[in-house]
């Protein structure tokens, strides 16, 4: 009998070598009710009949050769709002499916874990509260070149659907400016639910009464950042993220501009940055769950405030890694961004992430476009690869305004900050001695 069954799944499979028929050797694929073709369309092995076990129920296993490693699934959220309800996970690859769900063990306060078998590669998954699934995108861990015993941490919640917004300071004061200024923050939709949460994507914006409330709008036109997020988080397009808009104030144009234009002067861009760096951002993080890194750590902005966004991008990569530029004035000062500081700051080390666009029409209209297109190309001819880590988006037709670049700040929001891949880390704790999947 062992012989004629041994001869049927290697039928199945093409009489593939790699399946083993010593059942010893076998670790499962798939899940539960798994289906023949769903079996060899994930590579794995199929067999009618669960040799080890005598009975007739099939057995999906993983080929010989496979490389498998061992993980485990942390998923941290606050006891005090699972009210009696447990965390279990769904997913794809692994023993995982989207249709049934593996539950996770009570490991620590506050932290729920699984442990994994699974090959090399990617795999995808979600935590449910008993049958609700999590907000957001799956979480996407990569298992090349993890250490058996390696820990992926997810943060996931379950009933915020939106960020919240509000100024937070109305004076800022700035030594460096001798000014003061409001701030507006968005924090994204898990803030106040996942508590355990540390938000590392963070976006400093230019011109931050535009961007959220009509109300304090140039020509009452908001961009609606909050609106725009919020759903592209829902949909899973984009990694949460928290946004602080800087007011301008009536010095907009010094600022806004690292040079002396002229015909319009300015110059003081360079303080403005400083302003930034040395007081905003501390100030925030002393009050906000924020970890920000280089590489997460962003600056956008519309018109002028494109401009000092791209200079400092370029300048000061040591402290900003994604630069988004949208409708910018390259025109300033004879475009000496493009002749001047793409020339002698010729390539940032670290090299970060940039995001251009204009509106307007070759024949140019008044929305830089032109312009752009000649930083682009001059940014290319330095090593920037477009659509890697240099975006362009041309808005054909659109015009310099609020309305504009809100209706488009969806195209910089998911090339800046796209869904991430978790790569586990040796662990921190205590293994759980939980079944593994």
């Amino acid at each position: 009998m062992g012989v004629t069954l041994v001869a049927v799944f290697l039928f199945l499979l093409g009489a593939s070598a790699t399946c083993s028929t010593d059942v010893r050797t076998r670790v499962d694929c798939g899940f539960v009710g798994i289906t023949q073709a769903q079996c060899q369309t994930m590579g794995c092995c199929w067999s009618p009949v669960n040799e080890a076990e005598t009975t007739d129920t099939p057995w999906c296993f993983y080929q010989s050769e496979t490389v498998l490693v061992n993980i485990t699934v942390l998923a941290h959220y606050p006891d005090g709002k699972l009210g009696g309800q447990k965390l279990n996970i769904r997913g794809a690859n692994c023993t995982l499916s989207w249709g049934s769900s593996i539950p996770m063990i009570k490991v620590a306060t506050n932290i729920w874990g699984v442990n994994l078998t699974c090959p090399t590669g990617v795999i995808q998954l979600k935590t449910l509260l008993n049958a609700q699934w999590q907000i957001g995108a799956n979480s996407f861990i990569s298992t090349t070149g993890v250490k058996n015993g390696y820990v992926a941490d997810v943060y996931p919640w379950f009933q915020t659907q939106t960020g919240s917004w509000g100024v937070v300071i109305k004076n800022l004061w700035s030594p460096q400016l001798n000014n003061s200024r409001s701030l507006v923050i968005y924090t994204p939709p898990s803030y106040n639910e996942n508590t355990l949460k540390v938000v590392k994507n963070v976006l400093v914006m230019q011109d931050g009464q535009n961007l959220f409330d009509p109300s304090t709008s140039f020509g009452g036109t908001a961009w609606m950042c909050q609106d725009t997020v919020d759903s592209l988080v829902q949909q899973g397009s984009m990694e949460e993220i928290m946004i602080i808009g800087v007011y301008n104030t009536a010095n907009r144009i010094n600022e806004y501009t690292y040079s002396v234009d002229p015909e319009y002067g300015g110059g003081e861009g360079d303080l403005y940055l400083d302003f930034l760096e040395q007081t905003v951002m501390p100030w925030v993080e002393d009050r906000y769950r924020m970890d920000t890194g280089v590489s997460n750590l962003g600056i956008m902005g519309s018109s002028l405030g494109a401009l000092i966004s791209c200079y400092a991008g370029w300048t000061r990569s040591h402290y900003y890694g994604r630069a988004g530029c949208m409708s910018t004035s390259f025109w300033w000062n004879n475009e000496d961004f493009n002749n001047v500081i793409l020339v002698n700051d010729s390539s940032p080390v670290p090299q970060e992430l940039i995001y251009l666009d204009s509106g307007g029409q070759p024949a140019g209209d008044g929305d830089d476009y032109e312009e752009t297109c000649r930083v682009r190309d001059h940014m290319e001819a330095l090593g920037y690869v477009l659509n890697q880590d240099l975006w362009y988006f041309w808005d054909k037709g659109a015009q310099h305004n609020e309305y504009y670049w809100g209706k488009r700040f969806w195209v910089p929001m998911t090339d800046l900050y796209p869904i991430q891949t978790i790569v586990p880390h040796a662990p921190t704790m205590a293994p759980f001695f939980g079944e593994a999947y």
